[in-house]
Parts: structure tokens; C-alpha cells; sequence
């Protein structure tokens, strides 16, 4: 694996439903600039779409929520962070329900995901996308442990130079 040098971008939005298609418009301008594949752009796009979803309805705080992209050697990994300090919860949907489904969608679409608490409150919720052909999403699925609130999960490191 090579050494490259990450990229980045970060975004600050306001808790509006509006903000969500920003998200996704972000998303994909960035990820089209770093030359990525269009199937890494639209699985991304997606995940976006539900943490920034799930972001909004959360609306705590006046900051809003913010969007990171980290594309480094092998992975992109997608950050959303809020001011609500709830660990994620996966629900269980009906097959008529509108809502529900977008931790499942964000677990099969990424080879892990999780979230980690920021201070003094909230927290960022982040999946981490392969980038290379043929490592497809479910590889190394890591699940939120809702019972133990205390111990989330942190990003994988961002290597710097």
C-alpha cells in the first residue's frame, strides 16, 4: 500500500432538511474532484444521506452538523458529527414503515462503521467505505454496542506526514 497523502474536506451545515441534499451534493462535487469511482461517489452519497438524515432530526445545538470526507489509500472514511450526545441506535422496521432503516443501509454499505463522543457534548458518527475494487462492503462490519454507551468506537487513525 503506498503512502499517500490524505485528502480532506470538511463542511459545516444547519440542521435543516435541506442541509441533507447539500450533503449529498457535497459529497459528490468532492469525491468527483478526487477522481473516485462512480460506485465509491454513489454508495457514498448514500451513507451521507443517512447520517446527515439522522443529524437533522437529532437538532441539537444551533451549530448544525458537520460533514468530514478523509479519501486516503484504500478507504474513504465519512464523518457526521451533531451536538446530540444519543448513540446511534439501529431500529427494527416494519415492512411498511418510512423510517428505520438507515443504520442497516449504512452497516451493509460500509466495512465498519461506529461513533465516538466529542466534548463537552455530542458525538460523530462515522462509516468507513473501501475504495478498491473487489473489497466489497460487509467485510469487517463493526456494530455499535447500544449497551455499553460509555465505549464507543473510534475512527480508524488518519495517518499524517
Amino acid at each position: 500500500m503506498s503512502r499517500s497523502r490524505p485528502q480532506l474536506s470538511l463542511l459545516t451545515l444547519d440542521s435543516t432538511p435541506e442541509s441533507v441534499a447539500g450533503a449529498r451534493r457535497h459529497t459528490a462535487q468532492v469525491l468527483q474532484c478526487w477522481r473516485a469511482r462512480s460506485e465509491l461517489c454513489d454508495t457514498a452519497r448514500l451513507v451521507v444521506s443517512e447520517l446527515a438524515t439522522n443529524a437533522v432530526r437529532a437538532r441539537c445545538g444551533p451549530d448544525g452538523f458537520t460533514l468530514t470526507l478523509v479519501l486516503r489509500d484504500g478507504a474513504l472514511l465519512v464523518q457526521v458529527g451533531d451536538q446530540d450526545p444519543r448513540p446511534p441506535r439501529p431500529r427494527t422496521a416494519g415492512p411498511d414503515a418510512t423510517g428505520g432503516r438507515g443504520l442497516h443501509l449504512v452497516d451493509e454499505l460500509s466495512s465498519r462503521w461506529g461513533y465516538y463522543r466529542t466534548s463537552p457534548h455530542g458525538k460523530v458518527v462515522w462509516a468507513e467505505l473501501p475504495v478498491a475494487d473487489g473489497s466489497g462492503p460487509g467485510a469487517r462490519t463493526t456494530l455499535v454496542d447500544v449497551r455499553l454507551p460509555a465505549l464507543p468506537a473510534s475512527p480508524p487513525p488518519v495517518e499524517r506526514r
